[in-house]
């Protein structure tokens, strides 16, 4: 089974969680290409897509929501996981309707997790801190690895069970 796992990252927090995932599932015997969202030209070369994307008020990267928008019809036919990325408490599970809800409902994927993301005070432009000051989110490294990788665990037992039926 071939497998896209492809990310919308800004500043490399949410591309090295895909990477993670993309390593897990390669541990586990499939057949995966890794790239950047705006790098992907198209997804009919897949059985199955892990689509992840930072989030930012809200909202995913616009080359990870494109993507999905542009591919919504070769996505229904394929096995879709999608992740966000973000900071607690603004990302949390049970958080209302957000637009990676409605991606993953537009294409019927299978799952969509959060993950607690990275904050890094001195990579941030001036009105990214601008807007950091007023939410006031803790600043660190909050990925949780372990937990990410048992997630990929997880998709690859269900795409065995799929590639089986």
């Amino acid at each position: 089974m071939k497998v896209l796992v492809t990310t919308g990252s800004k500043y490399g927090s949410t591309r090295e969680v895909g990477r993670a995932i993309a390593d897990e599932l390669i541990a586990l015997g499939f057949e995966v290409d890794f790239q950047d969202a705006c790098d992907v030209l198209g997804v009919h070369f897949y059985d199955a897509i892990v689509v992840g994307s930072a989030v930012y008020g809200g909202l995913w990267r616009r080359d990870a929501a494109e993507l999905i928008r542009d591919h919504v019809i070769d996505l229904h036919e394929r096995e879709v996981y999608m992740f966000s990325v973000g900071m607690e408490p603004i990302v949390r599970p049970g958080q209302p309707l957000d637009e990676a809800e409605a991606l993953a409902r537009d294409v019927a994927a299978r799952q969509h997790v959060r993950f607690p993301g990275c904050l890094q005070w001195d990579r941030l432009n001036v009105g990214e801190k601008a807007i950091i000051r007023a939410l006031n989110p803790p600043k660190g490294d909050f990925r949780d690895f372990e937990e990410i990788r048992d997630w990929a665990q997880r998709v690859g037992a269900e795409l065995r069970t799929v590639a089986a039926v």
